[in-house]
């Protein structure tokens, strides 16, 4: 398989954490859709990352499609969503709560990488950060032990950590641990799987971006 995605789109490192986990082989091509349209688009018509071409040619895209996908290869007991019953609703709940806290990000940061600075529109921002706080006061409310869902990482855990470093990342002065310590603390112990550590974008790659300065603040 072939992942097509810089690790600096989350929803790309959602599918990169969800493969390793499911200790799926896979080859990483970090193609950004902006600075890399047209290799995007030799998998991806749309130049939408990610995408995700498998063994036998075809591709997919949708980071939910594409994890949905990939946990109807391995047996029932290693895939990342409950199948059924009331487990499976909250662990929708909790994927839905962070991806929209993720989209909120992405519109946030669009007003900084493609409006003039005079040209910004402050109640905008403000909104999408309230949304979020909204969002992660949900997430760091859910919380089980070690993981969302109790015993078992699952989704929920991937998407949560994942909206919630990018948030800390570009928001430092508001989407903060101290704000959220159960997801600070669930980032950390997420963190310690090389999952997720071996799919965190390169500060080099955030700077380069726009998001973050030289110091790593907005």
């Amino acid at each position: 398989m072939k992942l097509v995605g810089p690790w600096l789109s989350g929803y790309t490192r959602r599918v990169g954490v969800t493969l390793n986990l499911l200790n799926i082989p896979f080859e990483h091509l970090p193609y950004h859709a902006y600075r890399q349209p047209e290799r995007v688009a030799a998998f991806s018509p749309m130049k939408r990352v990610p995408a995700l071409q498998l063994d036998d040619g075809q591709v997919l895209i949708d980071s939910g499609a594409i994890v949905d996908y990939l946990d109807s290869l391995v047996p029932a007991e290693q895939r990342l969503m409950p199948a059924d019953g009331p487990e499976r609703v909250r662990a929708m709940q909790l994927v839905a709560y962070a991806a929209a806290c993720y989209d909120k990000l992405a519109r946030y940061c669009d007003e900084l990488m493609l409006r003039p600075e005079s040209h910004r529109l402050p109640h905008l921002q403000a909104g999408y950060l309230e949304q979020m706080q909204a969002g992660f006061g949900v997430l760091n409310a859910a919380h089980a032990e070690p993981w969302l869902l109790g015993a078992r990482i699952s989704q929920a855990d991937i998407m949560t950590v994942i909206a919630f470093q990018s948030a800390a990342v570009v928001m430092p002065h508001a989407i903060t641990g101290d704000a959220f310590p159960q997801l600070a603390r669930l980032a950390q112990r997420a963190m310690q799987s090389t999952a997720f550590s071996s799919t965190v974008p390169d500060l080099s790659d955030l700077q380069a971006s726009g998001l973050v300065g030289t110091n790593g603040g907005v």
